[in-house]
């Protein structure tokens, strides 16, 4: 059964069109992709990374039509492409997530489409990439954008016992996935230039979220926590 999905075929259909929601093409691509690499006896992260070069050339998300944006959806794409890179050193990877960085990132580090005002933490995710890139091919342009986001973080809005706000359009709110969106950056970018003593104030994130989201009677997690309680 031949399961190469073609420009023409409906999953292309799909990935390309600007009426599908961008975490169902992400959930199209794994899927279908493992059904690809089984039929194929291939290992299942090459039919997923292969999948993705076949269908968003460009860019993860990219369609006709649809204009470039610095999106935390694109950080979840190529951080599979990193480790499917390093799995392989295929250079295929490792030149998509270069290309894509580099629709956006200028020579001296400001990066389009992205608005600092905004102080949105899910900005923050698709910086690992920038880090990986800055380390493999020591580009200061990487280092740049990297500190840009990094700067972001120390004036991002904070909560009284300084949890980070969001975003600036939903004061006093910590969400469960600030940590996914800013934390690895934080902490690898902590690490890489040796600014240790961030590492308290990434786990004071994961301290508040879990003393203010925790919901004593299920043992589950709210997704968000308003100080303000106008929410």
């Amino acid at each position: 059964m031949n399961l190469e999905f073609g420009e023409s075929s409906p999953l292309s259909k799909a990935l390309t069109s600007q009426r599908t929601p961008r975490i169902l093409l992400l959930i199209a691509v794994i899927v279908l992709s493992t059904v690809a690499a089984r039929a194929q006896d291939r290992p299942l992260f090459r039919g997923v990374a292969d999948t993705v070069l076949s269908n968003w050339k460009e860019y993860p998300g990219a369609a006709p039509g649809r204009v470039a944006r610095w999106t935390y959806e694109q950080g979840v794409v190529l951080r599979g492409m990193e480790e499917a890179w390093k799995q392989t050193r295929d250079p295929r990877y490792f030149d998509y997530i270069q290309q894509t960085l580099d629709h956006y990132v200028a020579d001296d580090g400001t990066i389009r489409t992205y608005r600092f005002e905004e102080y949105q933490l899910d900005n923050i995710l698709l910086g690992r990439m920038l880090l990986f890139l800055y380390q493999e091919t020591k580009q200061e342009k990487y280092r740049k954008a990297a500190d840009l986001l990094r700067e972001q973080l120390r004036k991002q809005p904070r909560t009284s016992e300084g949890g980070f706000w969001h975003k600036q359009i939903y004061p006093f709110q910590m969400w469960l996935d600030g940590l996914y969106m800013a934390g690895p950056f934080y902490a690898e970018y902590a690490r890489t230039f040796h600014e240790t003593s961030d590492f308290d104030d990434i786990a004071k994130q994961f301290i508040l979220i879990e003393r203010h989201t925790r919901d004593p009677k299920t043992g589950l997690l709210y997704h968000g926590w308003d100080e303000s309680r106008k929410q």
